[in-house]
């Protein structure tokens, strides 16, 4: 299975300028399973971020958000290295959200 990337709207007004530019959803078989979270206001880094749903039994929920410390300076980056780790991503085990 491969990933798929959906971006979200861009924010307007006061939140578009605080938030320049919208995350990408990362999908796997239509369902979310992570995020392409870009840069901010609230930190001085212009790095993108990565963030995927791990199955966690010890959690209430039964998932967790987890962030890779790798960052990225642009999206289509990000998108490549998700590819190109995706085996060993899907092998943590990901929680899919219901939309």
């Amino acid at each position: 299975m491969k990933f798929t990337f959906k971006k979200e709207p861009k924010q307007t007004g006061v939140a578009g300028v605080a938030n320049p530019y919208p995350e990408t959803a990362i999908k796997l078989g239509g369902k979310q399973v992570g995020q392409i979270c870009p840069p901010t206001w609230r930190n001085s880094s212009t790095e993108w971020r990565v963030s995927f749903a791990i199955l966690d039994p010890a959690q209430d929920c039964g998932w967790r958000w987890v962030t890779f410390k790798k960052r990225f300076d642009s999206e289509p980056e990000a998108r490549v290295w998700i590819q190109a780790n995706a085996e060993a991503l899907i092998a943590k085990g990901l929680h899919r959200f219901e939309e």
